[in-house]
């Protein structure tokens, strides 16, 4: 048997390291200060990956017009060019009536969270759910229209401490 089969004498070189479970990074999430509207940006970058541009821009009406320019607020490169530019040419043209009927940012998410969930998109409601805070988790799986897939979801997120 050769030295490279045996168990006991792996070179360091080739030793996998123990990978941290994405759950368990909430300590890291809160220093690098995620917030809600890193979720949404992550959101609209996976509609427009999936060319879904019309969804995006139903997405950010139901958003209102200050979660919209604080998000533009962030850096560029954090936003990407193309979601700065969607943002920036929704506000543009936006109607003063849609802040009357703008929903808070979580639900505006939760309501495409359960799109995804019909269309099979888990991945990519996994890419979101990342972005979030244990207390923005915590608010999105307590909201009643969310389904009980996603809401289940969270947990996995929140270090066990969702609902």
């Amino acid at each position: 048997m050769f030295s490279d089969h045996d168990i006991d004498c792996t070179p360091e070189g080739r030793a996998q390291k123990p990978r941290r479970p994405r759950a368990r990074a909430d300590t890291d999430a809160k220093g690098r200060g995620m917030t809600c509207l890193h979720a949404l940006a992550e959101m609209l970058r996976q509609l427009y990956a999936a060319r879904q541009g019309r969804q995006a821009d139903l997405l950010m009406d139901r958003c209102s017009r200050a979660a919209l320019e604080t998000l533009l607020g962030e850096s560029s490169a954090f936003l990407g060019s193309r979601v700065n530019y969607a943002v920036r040419e929704r506000l543009r043209y936006r109607k003063p009536a849609l802040d009357e009927t703008a929903l808070p940012t979580i639900r505006a998410i939760a309501s495409v969270l359960n799109a995804w969930l019909h269309d099979g998109r888990r991945s990519a409601i996994r890419a979101v759910l990342r972005e979030l805070r244990d207390d923005e988790l915590r608010e999105l799986a307590s909201l009643p229209e969310l389904n009980d897939e996603v809401a289940t979801m969270t947990g996995d997120f929140a270090g066990g401490n969702a609902p």
